[in-house]
């Protein structure tokens, strides 16, 4: 009797152990994602050709054009970008006020650039209305605690820094800090700081010309991966008219230019 209670208590175990393990799980697996992230952000900005990577060296002191000044902040033809910044307190010591028509009336930093520069850029505008393209000027010298205040507006405007950082510089990384940069626009484009400036004639003026006054595009199309920023076609910067003109006819930016093997 004894031996039978124990074998019908060895099947009860075992088919109560046979169907635990056929219940089916209560844990609930994630559905995979539709969308993943994308590696370069939520815009689709291009990404650079393999081949074309390599022969880049974005890194301080490898420059292949050793004779520019480009590390000396006294010089126009100084490289501000996102591995070279500008001191906190660096301001430069010969700013002026641009005689350049101007979308504001306000006598503000943001009228002046360097001596140098802003000459040229007077040149240059006088030029363009000689052919009928009339330029205004929008926004030239930042001090460094304007453009922080500018980058903290963009980062909390766009979400993180991330995405401010392809359409406006940290502080310290900005040529506008650096007196020789200017952003224009036309009464075609209602004054404003957009793309479609760069479908205008007086764009197309600006890009096949700038360079006679020492200007070039500095954020030009199709260049955002190696700028680190996006195309800005109202953007131009003084490196200074040789230099200007290499750049123009070699079709290339500045980190190009000091950066390819050689």
């Amino acid at each position: 009797m004894f031996k039978k209670l124990l074998l019908l208590l060895v099947l009860i175990i075992f088919f109560l152990s046979g169907c635990a393990q056929t219940t089916p799980s209560t844990e609930v697996t994630p559905p995979p994602q539709d969308n993943p992230p994308q590696e370069n952000g939520d815009k689709d900005y291009p990404l650079p050709p393999k081949d074309y990577v390599d022969n880049f060296l974005l890194k301080i002191g490898e420059a292949t054009r050793e004779t520019i000044s480009y590390k000396d902040i006294a010089s126009v033809a100084v490289l501000v970008n996102k591995q070279n910044e500008l001191p906190a307190d660096y301001v430069p010591p010969d700013l002026v006020y641009v005689n350049i028509p101007f979308t504001f009336n306000e006598k503000v930093e943001k009228r002046m650039m360097r001596k140098e520069a802003a000459e040229k850029l007077e040149e240059l505008v006088a030029a363009a209305k000689e052919e009928n393209i009339i330029l205004y000027g929008v926004s030239g010298y930042r001090s460094y605690q304007t453009q922080k205040a500018l980058f903290a507006y963009f980062t909390q405007r766009d979400g993180s820094e991330e995405k401010a950082n392809m359409i406006s510089a940290r502080p310290g990384e900005s040529e506008h800090q650096a007196g020789l940069a200017m952003d224009v626009s036309s009464q075609s484009v209602n004054f404003g700081l957009v793309e479609n400036f760069g479908d205008t004639k007086e764009y197309a003026w600006l890009k096949d010309h700038a360079h006679k006054y020492g200007f070039i595009i500095r954020y030009p199309k199709g260049k955002e991966h190696i700028t680190g920023y996006s195309y800005e076609p109202w953007h131009i910067r003084y490196v200074g008219v040789d230099l200007a003109t290499k750049l123009y006819e070699e079709d290339l930016t500045y980190e190009e230019y000091l950066f390819f093997k050689i």
